[in-house]
């Protein structure tokens, strides 16, 4: 039984310090996963798009969480090249699928199921051999309980041209049991889909905050933000839709959007704050004014108290006071 505890605690450490050591220039996809029962020569598979952007390392852990009896779970990196052809319209509808993780909903695209098949097959091919793997095949290992199977590729700009940076990283049960766990990929990309609980529940959660609303010359609304700390990477950035940062302004009756590559075009947050003036709009009276960071909720943070502020202020040359906190 001690031995148990301390092989789990073994696993849990080495994935934390995995978490610490992700770097924030690159993509990141930490998702949670149920591998449901397979068999022998059809496997249960689970896959993972991405887009490569430049050269660099990428880094595939999986941890089993759970499974009624041990059994070894496939991890496999490949890429488009195993597909034989994949259309790149039909590529982009996967990337684009809102979950496209999700087999069920995968499928759920026309002619994309058949390349599929013929990925299965040609990994099923390399998987049974002792023949030299092809080009397209970049690492295997395989997952357990207390026993996380890691990959690890360096691709360079031969291989990202040959490939077109597109790769999938897949996971295969082919047992007749479930097996449940997280798989973390970071990579050279722009891709950011981490499973909320999972963000939440990392000790190195970023902390967002409106630091201070004032006025500037012309009684035009500057607002700075501030990011204490966390783990923020670069990834937020390219962002769009509804997984954008926003930061909202309201000043009076008039609402103003703005997304985190408009008003931290330098990206000063990820090290320290930002002050971005509101555009379009002066102070002629007094006004209430509101600031709120990461309006639509898209950051997991160690708090969201400090994310909005409401102040009221006047106009410099009707009052010195300039502005008056609201409690």
């Amino acid at each position: 039984m001690k031995f148990k505890f301390l092989a789990a605690l073994v696993a849990v450490l080495c994935i934390t310090s995995f978490i610490y050591s992700m770097d924030e220039k690159k993509g990141l996809i930490y998702q949670t996963f149920k591998a449901y029962p397979g068999k022998a020569g059809d496997p249960y598979t689970l896959m993972y798009p991405l887009e490569i952007t430049g050269p660099g390392k990428m880094r595939v852990y999986v941890q089993v969480t759970k499974q009624d009896k041990k059994a070894p779970l496939d991890v496999v990196l490949v890429d488009v090249r195993a597909f034989e052809k994949i259309e790149p319209s039909l590529w982009q509808q996967w990337m684009d699928l809102e979950e496209k993780y999700v087999p069920v909903k995968v499928f759920t695209i026309k002619n994309l199921s058949r390349v599929l098949d013929v990925l299965k097959r040609n990994v099923k091919k390399i998987l049974g051999s002792k023949e030299k793997p092809p080009a397209w095949f970049h690492g295997r290992d395989k997952a357990m309980l207390n026993n996380n199977a890691r990959i690890e590729h360096i691709i360079d700009d031969a291989e990202r041209m040959v490939t077109e940076g597109k790769y999938v990283v897949m996971l295969e049960n082919d047992n007749d049991t479930m097996i449940e766990g997280t798989v973390l990929i970071d990579f050279p990309g722009e891709i950011f889909d981490i499973e909320r609980d999972l963000w939440e529940q990392d000790p190195n959660k970023p902390d967002l905050l409106i630091k201070d609303i004032t006025l500037a010359r012309g009684n035009r609304v500057l607002v700075t933000v501030e990011k204490d700390k966390g783990f923020f990477p670069d990834a937020l950035w390219k962002q769009t839709g509804n997984k954008a940062v926003v930061l909202r302004v309201s000043v009076g009756d008039k609402v103003i959007e703005t997304k985190l590559p408009e008003f931290d075009p330098k990206r000063n947050l990820k090290y320290e704050e930002v002050t971005f003036a509101v555009p379009d709009i002066t102070i002629t009276e007094e006004t209430t004014v509101s600031a709120f960071i990461d309006a639509t909720n898209q950051i997991a943070e160690r708090s969201k108290a400090n994310n909005k502020k409401t102040v009221t202020l006047s106009p410099k040359d009707q009052s010195q006071a300039g502005k008056r906190e609201k409690q």
